[in-house]
């Protein structure tokens, strides 16, 4: 059997995921069911699971238990990449795929187009925090009783 623990931040990582081609429907009035399946959009899925995960342990274990510890560094990491690196990784694929595309046709250089939506800008990744809250007070209020 898991541990609550396991199951909010699963269920935090999914809710995320089905959030983001509902989220791109409301903005664009088209279905992109892709969305399911990308690292980037709003809300992060990556933050709303380690916020999920982090606040959780937290509620179970205390501040100062070391398992707690090691899931607040561990979600910083993933916060700062999320914003950072993959954000940067992303811009350059853009830049790469741009210029890749407008080489001269007889051009031999075969390419693959990069994944350009890699990262998250701040209000994605305040998205996933706020995300993983929620879920957090949901299970809260319905499972505690049942966590172990």
């Amino acid at each position: 059997m898991f541990s609550c623990s396991f199951w909010v931040a699963l269920i935090a990582n999914i809710c995320a995921q089905v959030l983001k081609p509902i989220i791109e429907r409301v903005q664009t009035g088209k279905w992109d069911i892709s969305l399911l399946f990308v690292n980037g959009k709003f809300p992060s899925s990556h933050t709303a699971t380690v916020s999920a995960l982090t606040i959780r342990i937290a509620i179970d274990c205390g501040l100062s238990s070391n398992i707690f510890a090691v899931c607040f560094i561990l979600s910083s990491i993933v916060v700062a990449d999320a914003t950072g690196v993959r954000q940067e990784v992303g811009k350059h694929a853009k830049y790469i795929n741009d210029h890749i595309l407008n080489r001269k046709p007889n051009d031999p250089l075969v390419h693959f187009p990069m994944k350009e939506l890699v990262g998250h800008n701040m209000i994605e990744v305040l998205g996933g925090v706020v995300l993983g809250v929620i879920i957090v007070l949901i299970s809260l209020a319905l499972c505690s009783p049942y966590c172990q």
